[in-house]
């Protein structure tokens, strides 16, 4: 109650000064969204933001542009690329392996410098080549195992790239949605302190940020696909789900993430707008199969059915959140309804961990967050799931750190001077890569980010069917039966599908929950 009161004088205090700064100068019309993340920190603002995809989701594609965006328009099916900054591309029909970009024409960053080729290509050196001026470690270690498949990318013309892939690799435009662009020459004037003057192409600008307290962003009017309707973004990170909850009842913030579910009755009651949508992504344990008991299939297949998916998502969770028992949710194009989905049966995994040679369990160390991009009500989560793995003899040991401790902790792999058996991790299933970076056996770090140390030549031999088919059909097949693959072989333990759980004030007006982790801020207006 002391933090939640600390927060509210913290939050009550900033909000005066921003309503005494219009009056004296600002517009009282003014269209202001604030927005109550799940984040215990601000995301920092370069082009892979920290934080995780919550970072991504209201810094990185409100900032930036890729060459390939994602169609956040329509609720009812899985988001699709569409045009970004490259206005089309294509593969050669004769060499599969080399694409060409056209990219878009009269775009400016928000320093006002030219978007254009060159650009292009300083944002690729800036990952790809170590020996370039601008190389960027961390963002490289963030995003540069989605572009593991890129041999070359050259300079055609002012509009136009071409890249050169390793093999012949359709997924490669979905790589690119991550890659955002920002102006070579706002990185080369700011140098290191370029995250405190942002430069993209985006539909909102950067103004300032208070760390541990809020970024503010302005509307970008000469936006190259439109101008928001908005003028204003704060970003609050509020960790805490009881405080966002009450920084929404208070009129502090006007949108939270994933409030308590236990107030979801009463927010709907109140008039507040309950949002909640299917969407590619899951609340899994990423095991570490290389070591120790959950390197035996059995093993992982008994702590699958030793958990009580249906009580955790109607129970604890209030509806807002799906069981999981395959990386992607039933109904999904790549679900692969042919395998049996696990089912609560603890005398079932009390058996399999007999056979495995466990009849009387074992000890493990799970490493989770404490909030964070898309990880629900973790602590509360985990200590169900803990409490289940218990009743069949696995004794976990549940060893909670700050969300981005854990990311980076995480793309590093398991710690090799200690046992840890899994880590607790939100992902999104968005794009079929997502197959390829997480469980194929070439992406075990630290080429990758299998951390788990995954690896199956029939699961290998089917992605690498799914990357080169470039017809969406014989894709989805190819997607649909590694899927199955991972269900069977279990690298992970699955838990359930959250379902985008936010709250919004009554008077937001024009907001699309899509079936994707991100969401398009520039619909919205304020009544």
């Amino acid at each position: 109650m002391l933090a939640l009161f600390l927060l509210m004088t913290a939050c009550g205090s900033v909000n005066q000064t921003a309503s005494s700064a219009s009056t004296s100068g600002g517009s009282s019309k003014e269209q202001k969204l604030i927005i109550a993340m799940s984040a215990a920190n601000i995301p920092v603002p370069d082009t892979y933001p920290t934080e995780g995809y919550e970072g991504m989701r209201f810094v990185g594609y409100q900032l930036y542009d890729a060459l390939i965006n994602w169609d956040l328009t329509n609720p009812d099916q899985p988001a699709q690329l569409k045009p970004g900054l490259a206005e089309s591309w294509e593969a050669d029909a004769d060499d599969p392996t080399l694409w060409t970009f056209h990219l878009r024409s009269g775009v400016t960053f928000h320093d006002d410098t030219p978007f254009n080729a060159d650009a292009v290509i300083f944002a690729f050196d800036r990952i790809l080549k170590p020996d370039s001026e601008y190389y960027n470690a961390q963002i490289a270690g963030s995003s540069a195992s989605s572009l593991r498949y890129i041999k070359t990318y050259s300079k055609v013309d002012d509009s136009t790239i071409t890249i050169q892939t390793t093999q012949p690799y359709s997924f490669l435009p979905y790589d690119l949605t991550g890659i955002l662009i920002a102006s070579p020459e706002a990185i080369k004037q700011y140098g290191k302190d370029y995250t405190s003057h942002p430069s993209g192409t985006g539909p909102f600008k950067f103004k300032s940020m208070t760390q541990g307290q809020e970024m503010v962003m302005v509307k970008n009017e000469s936006y190259w696909d439109g101008a928001p309707k908005i003028d204003t973004i704060i970003l609050r990170p509020v960790s805490d789900p009881s405080a966002r909850l009450a920084a929404l009842q208070s009129g502090e913030v006007n949108w939270a993430e994933i409030p308590p579910t236990e107030s979801i009755d009463l927010l709907k009651n109140s008039g507040f707008q309950v949002l909640t949508n299917t969407y590619p992504h899951i609340w899994p344990y990423v095991l570490n199969v290389q070591d120790g008991p959950w390197k035996d299939k059995r093993v992982r297949q008994a702590a699958n059915y030793a958990i009580d998916r249906e009580g955790m998502s109607s129970a604890l969770l209030n509806g807002a959140a799906a069981p999981a028992t395959q990386p992607v949710y039933k109904g999904h194009s790549w679900y692969n309804d042919e395998v049996e989905p696990y089912t609560y049966d603890p005398e079932k995994a009390k058996h399999l961990l007999a056979e495995a040679g466990y009849p009387d369990g074992f000890q493990t160390t799970f490493i989770v967050p404490t909030s964070g991009s898309g990880n629900m009500w973790p602590l509360q989560m985990n200590e169900y799931v803990q409490k289940n793995l218990k009743a069949v003899g696995i004794d976990v040991k549940i060893e909670s750190i700050e969300w981005q401790t854990l990311l980076s902790s995480f793309v590093q792999g398991f710690p090799k001077d200690r046992e840890v058996g899994a880590y607790n991790i939100s992902l999104p299933t968005i794009a079929p890569n997502f197959y390829s970076n997480f469980f194929a056996t070439d992406s075990i770090l630290p080429n990758g980010i299998n951390v788990g140390g995954y690896s199956n030549p029939e699961f290998d031999a089917t992605i690498q069917k799914a990357m080169e088919s470039f017809d969406t059909e014989e894709q989805n097949t190819y997607l649909k039966q590694a899927s199955g693959i991972l269900a069977e072989d279990a690298p992970w333990l699955y838990v359930v599908h959250d379902l985008n759980l936010r709250a919004l004030s009554p008077n937001i007006k024009g907001f699309i929950q899509p079936q994707s982790w991100f969401a398009d801020l520039t619909t919205i207006s304020i009544e």
